[in-house]
């Protein structure tokens, strides 16, 4: 279970769980698309994306307490990822 890999799918796999509740408990009668297109428009996804990012810090904490260092290498290594893709996305 202490994988690298396992963390790195539990630190992608989060934001994008915490991204879709958001659009299921918030936006009913609009579909994803035009959910997506919309925060697009607003330049609401870069911070949405962000804050739904942060919550990998409490994965990678778990991780920690229970001793599985090579799985929090692994959430931090796909939150880099996450935080190089906002990067990009803002300058654009």
């Amino acid at each position: 279970m202490d994988k690298s890999l396992v963390g790195f799918l539990a630190g992608f796999s989060v934001p994008v769980i915490i991204f879709l509740a958001v659009y299921l408990l918030g936006e009913k009668d609009v579909s994803f698309s035009k959910y997506v297109n919309s925060l697009w428009h607003l330049q609401a996804l870069v911070k949405l994306g962000s804050l739904c990012v942060f919550a990998n810090l409490l994965v990678f904490m778990g991780f920690i307490k229970i001793n599985y260092e090579r799985a929090a290498r692994g959430v931090l290594g796909a939150t880099i990822i996450y935080a190089l893709a906002i990067l990009i996305s803002k300058t654009f």
